[in-house]
């Protein structure tokens, strides 16, 4: 028995046995090579290579030199397994939880993990013909993972659940998707988050990722990996579970792959930015952030002139860096977005826009105007546009690569509707706009695509300054821009109705709130107090 550390969670293998060589999708948005030769086994030799956003899977196709990675939110990426360009997402993958090659035949296969019965579950691509689609199934309800037998020409995917009739596995005909066979049984697997097959063997190999006795004292016997043998196939035949019962995970993991989904938040106040006890002469109003999902790393736009963004380091709550913006020495910055592949920052600033390469802190586009004042931004890097919230004038949506103006979706009067806060949430393709000192409405969600307005949420006296969307959990996150004592903080909402999750108002949760912003892997929200009381920055951290 071999191990292989490395520094961060791990969501995924594929494996070229041929070279050798073993790809590690990680939880950090992103992917490594590693060499499993005797001659430098566990030494990285690729990477690492971002993905688009959060994974959950990946494969390798080493026929075609092409890395497959399975981002819910986006869909199934395709990579270069070389120098790992991103070559594009597979269309209609979109929700996509895992996915596997096929190296003989050239089809990839997707798993949707559905909790509704009747919805599509699993789907196949052919590569050789533009990824177009070949078969889709709706197979169980939880199909969580799955894997490839090119050999014997079958599918076999995995289900998550530990009671009578869920878990286990299913086994399809690579080719058509047609059902051979059925093991809704715990005993063939018990809430499995990992899948492969022997091809030689024909073993299935079930990662119980609810290995312990669930519930208490109702089993005898923890068991990570569940090992199932296919009947009628001769061949030697280990009887014995292969892991030992007895430690079955690294107990050093405190971490859950996971991201936490409770409905309470812990606010810590942080130190990068002192709050006005602490410096009362500082010249920094942070406002509008993003957070950089390959790095953890926070962007908070600072309101003093000159144009700056303060990049920090949550972990260590340090300022690591302070990011000029060329060209906005006269304005202060109003909000921010990001594209984390390509290491670029949106920067909103007056009545303007522009990218900055943060490798270099050079501009690369821009700056572009908008048709008024902006409050907000946010960036759709599947189709390449932005949305710039313009407050009496609606928001606007401008090429991201071009600024060209695409369209101008106003607001009924600047009397009842002044946009202050805008997010794009990529997985369900609504967009989401706040109010702040005018009408009775705090919240307006438009279909992304056509900006059909499909649905408005009533407030009396909205002061919604700032608002981020978290896809991976569906919420919505408000930051009040009032600064009365106990009556500012921040709102969670149900993102897909609207419906209140939580309301801190407590100034512990923020004061005059003009960013807020979401690490999705980690759950955890930060609150840009624009006065910096009672902290310049407040991190909320989601219970499990």
């Amino acid at each position: 028995t071999r191990t292989i550390t490395l520094p961060e969670n791990i969501r995924d293998l594929g494996i070229d046995d041929e070279k050798q060589l073993l790809y590690v999708g990680q939880q950090n948005r992103n992917w490594v090579v590693v060499s499993i030769a005797d001659a430098d086994f566990g030494q990285v030799v690729r990477g690492p290579f971002p993905f688009i956003e959060s994974n959950r899977s990946i494969d390798v196709d080493p026929v075609k030199g092409l890395v497959y990675g399975a981002v819910p939110s986006r869909g199934v990426e395709v990579l270069d397994a070389s120098t790992g360009a991103s070559l594009g997402v597979i269309g209609g993958t979109a929700g996509a939880y895992y996915v596997a090659a096929d190296p003989v035949g050239g089809l990839v296969t997707a798993a949707y993990f559905e909790e509704v019965p009747d919805a599509i579950q699993v789907a196949a691509f052919d590569a050789n013909a533009n990824f177009g689609q070949v078969w889709e199934t709706a197979s169980r309800v939880n199909a969580r993972q799955l894997d490839v037998d090119s050999t014997h020409g079958l599918v076999y995917v995995g289900y998550t659940g530990t009671s009578a009739g869920s878990g286990g596995f299913s086994v399809h005909d690579l080719k058509t998707g047609a059902l051979l066979a059925d093991l809704a049984d715990p005993k063939y697997g018990k809430d499995g988050y990992g899948i492969s097959v022997d091809e030689e063997r024909q073993r299935v190999f079930v990662s119980n990722r609810d290995f312990r006795l669930n519930p208490p004292g109702s089993e005898l016997e923890a068991v990570a990996v569940t090992v199932s043998q296919r009947a009628g196939v001769s061949g030697p035949v280990d009887p014995t579970d292969p892991t030992d019962p007895t430690d079955p995970t690294d107990p050093t993991d405190p971490t859950d792959p996971e991201p936490p989904a409770g409905l309470e938040y812990t606010p810590t106040p942080l130190t990068a930015i002192p709050g006005l006890e602490q410096d009362a002469e500082l010249a920094t109003k942070p406002v509008g952030s993003v957070v950089d999902p390959s790095t953890g790393h926070l962007f908070v736009g600072d309101e003093q002139r000159p144009a700056r963004v303060l990049e920090i380091d949550p972990v260590t709550d340090a300022v690591v860096a302070t990011h000029m913006i060329p060209g906005g020495e006269g304005e202060g910055v109003r909000d921010v977005a990001i594209d984390a592949a390509k290491k670029e920052l949106y920067v909103a600033y007056g009545a303007s826009w522009a990218v900055l390469d943060l490798t270099g802190d050079t501009l690369v586009r821009g700056p572009f105007a908008f048709t008024a004042n902006v409050r907000g931004i946010d960036v759709d890097l599947g189709t390449g546009r932005v949305f710039g919230a313009t407050r009496q004038t609606g928001f606007q949506v401008m090429d991201a690569q071009t600024g060209a103006n695409i369209q101008v979706v106003e607001t009924a009067s600047a009397s009842t509707w002044q946009t202050h806060g805008i997010a794009f949430d990529p997985k369900a393709n609504r967009l989401y706009t706040t109010n702040n000192g005018a009408g009775d409405d705090g919240v307006r969600v438009y279909d992304a695509t056509t900006f059909e307005l499909l649905q408005s949420l009533a407030v009396a006296a909205p002061d919604y300054r700032s608002v981020a969307v978290d896809p991976e959990v569906g919420r919505l996150y408000i930051g009040h821009a009032s600064s009365d004592f106990e009556a500012s903080g921040v709102r969670v909402l149900n993102a897909a109705d609207l419906t209140e999750i939580a309301n801190y108002p407590g100034t512990a949760f923020g004061n005059k709130v003009y960013g807020v912003s979401v690490d999705s892997a980690k759950g955890v929200v930060y609150v840009s107090a624009r006065d910096r009381f009672p902290a310049g920055l407040i991190a909320l951290q989601r219970a499990q």
